[in-house]
């Protein structure tokens, strides 16, 4: 009799510590999920409807094309060429002005040529207000510096390569 009770205390006490090493973990992965930074594994589309500039936060210029391929930053003027157009479903940057896309290479090169639908033109987009642009096949991310200079660099998490969506 006493070993039934016995017994049936341990087994209440083992079922009782199952429940909580089992909720102790869903509490841990939830708490773990939401502790995870938000860094997208696909590109994303930023919330802006239309045409929009990208402004670099450390130094003020925008980012600027022209018809002979190349990208800049330079103040910003809100003229066409320092305009971009995000493709939905991708992070593609097709600039207003020439219809060419943001494209990159790995040796950290930036500049702007006809769109081919290639992962070297595609962006990882960071979370908004300043976001963070991560070309999908170097890993690099976009970068700039106060020579007015536009290249990719390894990911820093730096303010110059911040960039304010204005739509």
């Amino acid at each position: 009799m006493v070993r039934a009770s016995v017994d049936r205390g341990v087994n209440r006490l083992v079922g009782s510590v199952g429940l909580l090493v089992v909720a102790a973990a869903w509490v841990g992965s939830a708490t773990a999920a939401a502790a995870a930074p938000a860094t997208p594994s696909q590109p994303v589309a930023p919330a802006v409807s239309g045409p929009a500039t990208m402004k670099n936060l450390a130094t003020g210029f925008c980012l600027d094309s022209n018809t002979s391929s190349s990208v800049y930053a330079i103040g910003c003027n809100g003229g066409s060429f320092q305009r971009w157009i995000f493709s939905p479903g991708t992070t593609e940057l097709k600039n207003l002005a020439t219809g060419f896309c943001l494209d990159s290479n790995t040796s950290g090169r930036v500049y702007a040529i006809g769109c081919n639908g290639g992962s070297f033109q595609k962006w990882i987009m960071g979370p908004e207000p300043t976001v963070t642009l991560k070309n999908l096949a170097t890993g690099f991310c976009l970068d700039s510096n106060t020579q007015s200079r536009v290249y990719t660099l390894g990911c820093n998490n730096g303010s110059f390569q911040k960039w304010i969506v204005n739509g």
